[in-house]
């Protein structure tokens, strides 16, 4: 399968601080491998736990260059 671009956006404790969510993009071979590639990524650079995370969103590709949000590429991990 080949490997394809996704962005993954990341809700966890900070939602509840009324803080915007967390988007990664990630290099993977599949959705599935994407949310999970950056829910690691997640629950280790924000000490979080899995239980406390909620996907918001995942598609393929990069955000639009106008999207309006941070995001934090991980292509290369």
């Amino acid at each position: 399968m080949p490997i394809k671009t996704y962005t993954v956006t990341i809700s966890g404790r900070e939602r509840e601080d009324g803080e915007a969510p967390f988007t990664w993009v990630v290099n993977a071979e599949s959705p599935w491998k994407a949310m999970c590639k950056a829910k690691d990524i997640h629950a280790e650079s924000q000490e979080e736990a899995f239980d406390n995370m909620q996907i918001e969103e995942i598609f393929e590709g990069l955000p639009p260059e106008d999207c309006g949000y941070h995001w934090n590429d991980e292509r290369g991990l």
